[in-house]
């Protein structure tokens, strides 16, 4: 539509333009050939007939000069006269007249490209933006609704406007609405987007039990526990989960959940607030006798009947004195790099916490714990053993090669574990 009447424009130029400033060559240039030669034709006619007139001696040499006189003018009035015809009126009122007709077009033109083209949409922006700087009038709201609503009619293969309509819905409370729009923004949403999946997942359950009063529901706790297929480790799905599971009553697996957030989170008011909630949890799973405590992998272990172990909720932390033996000092340099690293027990080589030193220096103690994670909900709080290993990497690169040196210690509590020694002395083959 946009690029339509963007093309009409500049054919309306062109077509009122142009004209006006080309000048005519055949018509400014000379006269009417055609006319001129029938009154040159004519002309010599009666000239002839003048000159049979004068050699009869029946007329005065004045008359017929007279009459040759009135010839000669009529011949100088009729070239004139076509002269003016042909060559038609002046470059300036022609200027004149293309001018007005280009700037209705322009009007026209604007108008209806806010009527047909992009108008709504950008209105709509710039309400958005308003809102993020001050709070917008009721009449700006509702006018922000329908702008939204229509740029979602118009384009509905756009997911930008159908997402930032859910968010507005939300936001003023019109949560079944909201959660009609985040439905239909995932059925658009194709399956290999699973983040974007997840995330829309997870506002469309939100909405829907902030619609059922927050009432949890089997249909939307299976429908979170999707989204955490796509996003395990997403903070928004596992928080909704467990207070989906804690009101079905599903205290152990709204522990389950809960607790695979609370690691990720920095010591503050939220991750008081989820203890509190984990502690509640475990209260219930007491009084109902419940004798199992499940990790965070999900494992079952026996614990004494009606009690519940939450001593993973201890701040996971390792500390760890490294040293060099003499053999190994003879055999590095001192700015050689140091990494101290904690890897899950038969996991990933991705390291849990890292430190990085180098070899000048050791002797050091150090501390490793969440803060020390290399990726986000992967740390050391999240599992309950690790292998903790300091190496000089004549590299420089964390991934053990031919030529360095390490120590190892096997099988280490990642909380209410002794200081741990470590002295770098065996060299990797």
């Amino acid at each position: 539509m946009i690029i339509g009447l963007f093309l009409l424009f500049v054919l309306l130029v062109l077509v009122l333009a142009v004209p006006a400033l080309r000048k005519p060559l055949e018509t400014l240039s000379k006269p009417d050939q055609t006319q001129e030669a029938e009154n040159l034709r004519l002309y010599q006619e009666r000239l002839v007939d003048i000159e049979t007139i004068n050699a009869s001696g029946e007329v005065s040499e004045q008359e017929i000069a007279a009459m040759t006189l009135e010839l000669d003018r009529e011949l100088l009035v009729a070239s004139v006269n076509n002269t003016r015809y042909s060559g038609g009126p002046g470059r300036l009122p022609k200027l004149m007249l293309s001018l007005f007709l280009l700037a209705v077009t322009v009007s026209v033109t604007f108008f209806l490209y806010q009527m047909w083209g992009a108008g709504n949409e950008v209105r709509a922006t710039q309400l958005l933006e308003f809102s993020s700087q001050a709070e917008l009038t009721p009449s700006e709201y509702d006018e922000l609704d329908v702008r939204l609503a229509s740029a979602v009619d118009k384009h509905p293969d756009n997911m930008d406007w159908a997402y930032l309509q859910g968010r507005l819905l939300e936001s003023e409370g019109r949560y079944q609405e909201a959660a009609t729009a985040y439905a239909n923004l995932l059925a658009g949403l194709p399956p290999v987007q699973t983040a974007d999946r997840a995330a829309i997942m997870t506002l469309m359950v939100q909405a829907r039990f902030y619609a059922n009063d927050q009432k949890a529901s089997d249909e939307l706790y299976e429908t979170i526990q999707q989204a955490l297929t796509m996003a395990p480790h997403q903070r928004k799905p596992l928080g909704l989960a467990g207070i989906m599971a804690y009101e079905l009553g599903y205290y152990q697996e709204a522990i389950n959940h809960w607790r695979k957030l609370w690691v990720q989170l920095p010591a503050g008011m939220e991750a008081r607030s989820l203890e509190n909630g984990i502690k509640r949890a475990a209260e219930q799973l007491a009084a109902q006798g419940i004798d199992a405590d499940v990790d965070v992998e999900g494992n079952a272990e026996n614990r004494e009947k009606g009690e519940v172990d939450l001593s993973w909720m201890t701040p996971a932390r390792i500390e760890v004195t490294v040293s060099l033996s003499d053999k190994t000092l003879a055999a590095v340099r001192p700015n050689d790099t140091v990494f101290v690293l904690a890897r899950k027990l038969d996991g990933p080589p991705m390291p849990l916490a890292a430190q990085r030193l180098v070899a000048s220096q050791l002797p050091i103690t150090v501390v490793l714990d969440d803060s020390k994670a290399m990726v986000p909900g992967m740390t050391i709080g999240s599992v309950d053993d690790v292998t903790v290993t300091a190496r000089v990497s004549r590299s420089g690169q964390p991934i053990a090669q031919s030529g360095d040196w390490q120590g190892q210690v096997f099988n280490v509590r990642t909380r209410g574990n002794e200081p741990l020694t470590i002295e770098i002395s065996d060299r990797v083959q």
